[in-house]
């Protein structure tokens, strides 16, 4: 990994709002809805059901109350990982999570921003940029996190609570801040050469 991400697609706003998109979202959102603030350990399986029913390559059970996924047909998540209360996922762009991750309460994920070079063009009809996230297997990141579109962290890596990761994170990195930043390595042997350099 060398630090930076993948370069964003442009998206114009009619591909995002086309009227598949929202017929699909809306049968997609009126059953998931029935399911998504129920906190019985049980429900997990009913969310990911009607995630499975809507196109989700999803292998793990454990998706918590209030979990929301945009966009689930664009979105894999492996075997043995947990999306804690709260999670937002933006699977417009592609959203692939390995084995075994961890994502805690509140994180988000984002494939897609709006685009905004324009001053004399209002954002809104500017479109999107919009690029795929991978998080690698056994990933822990922490409460609040922001994982920006584009972005591959690396096996085995965690990230702080709060952290905005903007880059690539190597494989057993501890990054952490705003903007994210590799702190150590995790485990024995040298420092990590990414120590102290943006994320």
């Amino acid at each position: 990994m060398n630090g930076t991400r993948r370069n964003p697609t442009p998206v114009p706003p009619e591909r995002m709002r086309s009227t598949a998109n929202m017929l699909r979202h809306g049968a997609y959102l009126a059953l998931y809805g029935l399911v998504k603030h129920f906190s019985f350990p049980m429900m997990n399986r009913a969310r990911w059901a009607v995630l499975r029913l809507f196109g989700a390559r999803i292998r793990s059970t454990y998706i918590a109350d209030g979990v929301l996924i945009w966009f689930p047909w664009n979105v894999r998540i492996g075997r043995r990982s947990s999306l804690n209360q709260g999670v937002i996922i933006d699977g417009f762009g592609g959203v692939t999570i390995g084995d075994g991750v961890r994502i805690a309460a509140y994180a988000v994920t984002n494939t897609a921003d709006h685009a905004f070079d324009d001053p004399d063009r209002m954002i809104c009809d500017q479109g999107f940029l919009v690029a795929p996230v991978v998080i690698e297997d056994d990933v822990w990141i922490g409460t609040g996190a922001v994982v920006g579109k584009g972005v591959r962290i690396g096996r085995g890596s965690v990230i702080g609570a709060g952290a905005v990761v903007t880059r690539d994170v190597p494989p057993c990195s501890v990054a952490v801040g705003v903007p994210c930043r590799v702190i150590r390595r995790r485990g024995p042997g040298p420092p990590s050469p990414e120590a102290g350099r943006p994320a």
